[in-house]
């Protein structure tokens, strides 16, 4: 009866209506689901089927995750097929709870070093900026309404577990994003029609990078409000670079200056 349960869940939690209802998300694949055992992520379930087991490290890992108290649950591989979100089922997923946090709670540390998604549609380009911001060492990632939502399961996959370690508030209208963040945070731009290259700003301090929609780029409200306006220098014959491109550039520039002290 358990199992019925967990799979009616699994399916249901491809909808974002459902995913906002529970505070539940999927994740699939050995790896990511190994990188929630290791972040102590919380997880309702863990549910796999016997081909996945009869890899002696694929066995290991559910041995791993029985020790440290996850409910895992053998499945026929019919059925863990169906409830997958992926065109070729990994044989292994999980259903994981939300990180809520409010952005109270996300501007209360002494700097922040935030990422900011503004209207960023492109699951694959949210879901590699969101891993990029971890691996820049980011405080957490605000989103604006219009942003794909974070747990979706493509934006989930490009991740790779970075939504265990990255505190994310979504939701957010572009003229909230500004006056909480005024007063509290300088804001970073990237822009094509930037005033400064990238490089030469000053990213000490409490600092927000936010890049824009793909076809429109950043909203007005937030480019109005800005403190510095950037750009990457293009010397090829293209108009702008990818936003997750662009992205990963701005953070690491801002994470190479707050940790050498460089303006």
């Amino acid at each position: 009866m358990a199992l019925n349960k967990y799979l009616r869940l699994a399916q249901s939690l491809k909808r974002r209506s459902w995913r906002e209802k529970t505070g539940l998300y999927l994740v699939e694949g050995e790896h990511v689901v190994a990188e929630a055992l290791q972040a102590k992520a919380e997880l309702e379930v863990v549910l796999y089927n016997r081909e996945f087991v009869g890899s002696p490290e694929h066995a290991e890992l559910i041995e791993q995750l029985a020790r440290a108290g996850y409910r895992c649950i053998e499945v026929p591989t019919s059925e863990l097929n169906r409830v997958s979100a992926t065109v070729t089922p990994p044989g292994i997923l999980a259903i994981a709870r939300q990180r809520k946090i409010s952005i109270e709670s996300l501007l209360a540390s002494q700097e922040v070093f935030l990422l900011v998604a503004d209207g960023v549609q492109d699951p694959g380009n949210l879901g590699t900026m969101l891993r990029t911001a971890v691996a820049a060492g980011c405080t957490g990632a605000l989103l604006t309404t219009g942003t794909v939502d974070p747990y979706n399961e493509k934006v989930v996959r490009a991740s790779m577990g970075a939504l265990f370690y990255l505190p994310v508030v979504s939701g957010l209208g572009p003229g909230e994003v500004i006056s909480r963040l005024e007063g509290r945070s300088k804001i970073i731009v990237g822009h094509v029609a930037g005033e400064i290259f990238y490089h030469e700003c000053d990213y000490g301090g409490s600092v927000a990078i936010v890049v824009g929609n793909e076809n429109r780029g950043p909203s007005p409200e937030i480019l109005a409000r800005a403190h510095a306006r950037v750009k990457i220098p293009l010397w090829g014959p293209v108009e702008s670079l990818n936003v997750a491109v662009a992205a990963g550039l701005l953070l690491y520039e801002a994470a190479r200056c707050r940790h050498s002290s460089c303006t």
